[in-house]
Order: structure tokens, then C-alpha cells, then sequence
């Protein structure tokens, strides 16, 4: 415990107006939530990084986003909407996209919204389901591992088109930090042109459609490699500008159609509206909603 309080007071040393959120958010966190974000800290420590830098990633997330959203609010689109305007600067800059996925990691608790797609994620994940389990976009491979955890399938396997983000997901695999996890494979690829040898009973893409210029095809792809009784795992959002965010969602039945149009049934959805709102407001204020869902064939 005593780890995340002195994080905590880092992010706070850089952003005082952090410190009510954090305290909210520390509050808000089971016995097993806390356990396995100090697990998370410890491992980053293990590693050499230090305090004051996941502080430093966990601040840049903040105030980019908070740039981000200025600008959608005074413009009503977001700033890029192609991925060559974002690629070279997040995806194929590691020192940036290092700081990016360690925040991001770090919001997985810190941010309400955030926990509640974890939990939702981890309530949607079978326990005794076997088979084959693909992610797409593992990104700080927190998803991945904890997947690896709590679920019986006979491999595991990541596509990610940042190698810095296949080298984080690695290395976490790697450290045993949140258990012993075996049969893994994270491959460095472009989800697209990769031609996978099998279909899968669990297909997870976490927080890519709003990173890419045509969600539709990615939808159509994990349909095409989910197998016929298997389930895939989607999240995204609406009204959610950050710095490489390319492709906006309005509203809601704007990402039920698409899901609908490749085929998939919607099984399970979790709609989170901006904290302290209703959906409808939220939605007329045009303030961030986060969604998941569960699909089936």
C-alpha cells in the first residue's frame, strides 16, 4: 500500500489539482484491485523505474488529454483524422509511447471509468472456456495478463503494431509480476495484413476502433477469426479526444450498427457516461462515454 501512496503524492508534487480525484480513486478500489496494482508498481520498480517517472507518464496522460479535449470542444472534431498524422509521433516514437502505455496502465485504476471497463472486462472473461485466446493491440499487456490469469484457454496470443508496446507486454509476461503465465506468443504485426493459422474462442480488442481510420474493417477481421461458438471482447469511446485518437464516435448506435453489420450480436454492453452524469447528458454535452461489449456470432 505504502507504494501507491508515495506515487500518488509524485503525481500529486505535478499536478496538485490531482489530489481529491486520487483520493476518490484510491478509495474506490477493492482489497484485489489494490493488490494487483501495487503488484504493477513493484514490477515497474524491479525494472528501474522510478516513482517520479510513472508519476511524469501518468501526467502527460492527464494534461494531453486535457489539451485534446479543449480542442474538440472548441472545434467539434478531433485534431488528426489520419493515423499517418499520429504514427511516427506515439506509435513509432518509443520514449513517448513508453510514457504513454505506462500511464495508461496507471489510469486502468486511477480513472473510474477506466476500473469499470477492467471490471467489466474481467466479469466477461470465461474461467473453464477452452481453446485459443487472441489480443489485438495488448498495448501495456495488462488486459493480457490478467486474461492469462483468470481464464483456462490453451494459448495466448498479441498483435500490437508499436514494438515498443510488444516489448512492455513481453517484459510483464516475462517478470511472473502478476503470475506464472505460459503458452504466450505477441507478435509485432499490422492486425490487417496478418494472416493467423487458427481461429479463436476469445478475441479481444480493447481501445483500437477510435485509433484507426476504418473500424469497420477491424470489426470485420475479428469476426473472421472468432470461431463460430467463440466470443470477441470489444471497447471503445464516444466524444473522447486524446492526442491519438483519429476516428469519432457521435453516439452510441453509430458503433451498434457497425458491430451489427459485420455479423456480431451484441451479448453483453456497459456504457460508462461521463462521472457524475446521465447518459443523455453526457451525449448532449458531447463529454466522454466509454463502451464495452460483449459479441457473439
Amino acid at each position: 500500500m505504502e507504494v501507491l501512496t508515495r506515487l500518488c503524492e509524485e503525481i500529486i508534487k505535478l499536478n496538485p489539482t490531482q489530489k481529491s480525484f486520487l483520493k476518490h480513486s484510491q478509495e474506490n478500489l477493492s482489497p484485489q484491485e489494490w493488490k494487483m496494482f501495487c503488484a504493477y508498481v513493484e514490477f515497474c520498480l524491479s525494472r528501474n523505474i522510478s516513482l517520479p517517472y510513472l508519476a511524469s507518464c501518468y501526467d502527460l496522460i492527464v494534461k494531453d488529454t486535457f489539451t485534446e479535449q479543449i480542442f474538440f470542444k472548441r472545434h467539434g472534431k478531433y485534431r488528426f483524422q489520419k493515423y499517418a498524422q499520429v504514427a511516427e509521433s506515439v506509435y513509432h516514437n518509443p520514449e513517448y509511447m513508453e510514457k504513454y502505455m505506462y500511464g495508461l496502465a496507471l489510469s486502468t485504476f486511477l480513472w473510474p471509468n477506466h476500473l469499470s471497463m477492467h471490471r467489466f472486462f474481467l466479469e466477461c472473461i470465461p474461467a473453464n472456456t477452452k481453446g485459443h485466446y487472441l489480443e489485438v493491440g495488448p498495448g501495456h499487456g495488462f488486459y493480457f495478463t490478467q486474461a492469462a490469469q483468470v481464464s483456462s484457454y490453451q494459448s495466448f496470443t498479441g498483435v500490437d503494431i508499436s514494438a515498443t508496446s510488444v516489448a512492455m507486454t513481453q517484459a510483464i509476461l516475462a517478470s511472473g509480476c502478476l503470475g506464472k503465465i505460459s503458452n504466450t506468443e505477441i507478435l509485432h504485426n499490422d492486425f490487417l495484413q496478418w494472416q493467423p493459422e487458427r481461429k479463436y474462442e476469445c478475441v479481444v480488442m480493447a481501445e483500437v476502433l477510435e485509433h484507426v481510420e476504418q473500424p469497420e474493417q477491424f470489426l470485420e477481421k475479428i469476426y473472421q477469426v472468432t470461431n463460430i461458438s467463440g466470443k470477441s471482447f470489444i471497447t471503445t469511446c464516444i466524444n473522447a479526444p486524446a492526442i491519438d485518437h483519429i476516428y469519432l464516435y457521435e453516439d452510441l448506435m453509430q458503433l451498434q450498427q457497425q458491430v451489427k453489420q459485420v455479423g456480431f450480436n451484441i451479448e453483453r454492453e456497459l456504457v460508462v457516461p461521463y462521472s457524475g452524469l446521465s447518459l443523455e447528458q453526457s451525449m448532449k454535452q458531447k463529454l466522454p462515454v466509454n463502451v464495452a461489449m460483449l459479441l457473439a456470432k
